[in-house]
């Protein structure tokens, strides 16, 4: 059930999503800019994975500025926004930690597993399955569709299809992102995906249309300073693409490092313990090195993790105790194959 709940300068819906139990429904607030002109219209996202705030403080720096640019007439193209995505992944608190990257009911991933089926068709399903519905139904009316998410402590990096990759570097220069990690899209797995393979579905011929992730650093990094530059960033592409107008001063970023998913490896510990690093995010390293150890017994021999290959350490877990078998680091393989 949608209700308007707010119509201005921009409007504001309520999607109501009612539980799997009795006596509980869950609400999702959706952000549409409209417009009179032709220029690619816009769909983003945020907090999926419910915990991951990066994305979510971006978009409250950047709504201002869209109501600004629609109210002066410069908004060339529709723009909406879902500030936060998950609103059933948000109630999932435990023992006073949010739990919000796996449904607890169904225990699959909130960015895997998107039913084909419409929204409607699925109203004797668990609630995170409708909820992913009514995101790709959202989604898919869009020309560019950017999902962002963080990491545990990382750079901001996108994913991107590999057939897409002139965009994805357009993106990439508006966020400064500093790797491109490029999918096949064979098997439509994560949100962009799922909403690329919808596009496919509808078999139209020369499709420019976009969606990428973007990740925003890692979970630690929700600052003012950090959130307006990624707002600045997602303003910059909206510009790029024409679809606000305005003019902004040229930025020279570093092209970004653009290998495949494959490329990208995670190292998973081989013990439990205390884990700590010897690298940092960003840091090349070569084959054999000495990431980091687990210390399992104090006054024993640590566990020591070395790198596999030549690379960059990509992303790094941000606890410090880990289980055996825990991904503790992803290194992106250098020179790339």
């Amino acid at each position: 059930m949608q209700t308007v709940i707010y119509s201005g300068p921009m409007e504001i819906k309520k999607i109501t999503l009612h539980s799997d139990t009795s006596g509980q429904e869950f609400s999702l607030r959706v952000l549409y800019f409209q417009c009179s002109g032709s220029a690619p219209s816009v769909y983003i996202q945020a907090a999926l994975h419910a915990h991951e705030m990066p994305g979510m403080v971006a978009l409250d720096r950047l709504i201002p500025r869209l109501v600004k640019a629609e109210s002066e007439g410069r908004l060339s193209g529709n723009v909406t926004l879902v500030p936060h995505a998950n609103p059933i992944g948000l109630a999932q608190g435990v023992h006073g930690e949010t739990l919000g990257r796996f449904d607890l009911n169904g225990r699959i991933n909130f960015n895997r597993s998107f039913p084909t089926k419409m929204a409607k068709e699925l109203s004797g399903r668990p609630a995170a399955e409708r909820l992913k519905a009514t995101l790709i139904e959202i989604a898919v009316n869009a020309d560019v569709v950017l999902d962002l998410h963080c990491d545990d402590e990382g750079p901001v990096y996108l994913y991107v299809s590999e057939h897409q990759l002139g965009e994805g570097r357009r993106l990439a220069h508006a966020m400064q992102a500093r790797v491109i990690l490029t999918d096949a899209s064979d098997d439509p797995i994560s949100f962009d995906l799922a909403v690329g393979g919808r596009w496919t579905a509808e078999n139209r011929v020369e499709d420019t249309r976009f969606a990428a992730t973007i990740e925003l650093r890692g979970m630690m990094d929700v600052t003012p300073d950090l959130a307006q530059q990624d707002s600045d960033g997602l303003y910059r592409y909206l510009v790029d693409l024409g679809t606000i107008v305005d003019v902004l001063p040229d930025i020279d970023p570093d092209d970004p490092i653009v290998g495949d998913v494959d490329s990208a490896e995670l190292i998973p510990s081989p013990v439990p313990g205390a884990l700590l690093y010897d690298v940092n995010v960003g840091d090349w390293v070569k084959k054999g090195q000495r990431l980091a150890v687990v210390m399992s017994e104090p006054g024993e021999k640590n566990q020591e993790i070395l790198s596999p290959f030549d690379g960059q350490i990509m992303t790094r877990r941000d606890r410090r105790f880990v289980r055996r078998g825990d991904d503790v680091i992803k290194v992106l393989r250098h020179p790339l194959p």
